[in-house]
């Protein structure tokens, strides 16, 4: 499979289940400046899972180096926490997002999208 073929087939994936979890979630967190941390979340995660997907994907198999995607998923992993970290400080103190909102959507985002994607780094 094609590193094009694969990141669009990544970000349908990442897109149902931010969709999916993003549901799950908007009945927990029902006022509207929740509503509004599950969007902005969303778009993060779909943005950051993208990035960093492109990151893992190898660039062609002749190149690769024992131990390099372990590297390449590691620093994704890195990405994803500082990001989270990030975002909790300009979320929460500079935009005045509801914190509890933004972080556990965020950090759900992430972890339902990480799940997915071993399975489709490989392919």
């Amino acid at each position: 499979m094609t590193n094009t073929r694969a990141l669009a087939l990544f970000a349908l994936v990442s897109a149902a289940l931010i969709a999916g979890s993003g549901a799950m979630l908007g009945m927990f967190f029902t006022g509207p400046g929740e509503r509004n941390a599950l969007l902005a979340s969303a778009a993060l995660a779909f943005a950051v899972q993208l990035g960093t997907f492109a990151l893992a994907r190898p660039a062609a198999a002749k190149d690769a180096v024992p131990g390099d995607l372990l590297m390449r998923w590691g620093v994704g992993a890195v990405i994803r926490l500082l990001t989270l970290l990030f975002y909790g400080l300009v979320a929460t103190k500079i935009v005045g997002m509801p914190a509890a909102a933004a972080m556990i959507s965020l950090a759900t985002f992430f972890f339902v999208t990480m799940i997915a994607e071993p399975l489709l780094l490989n392919k």
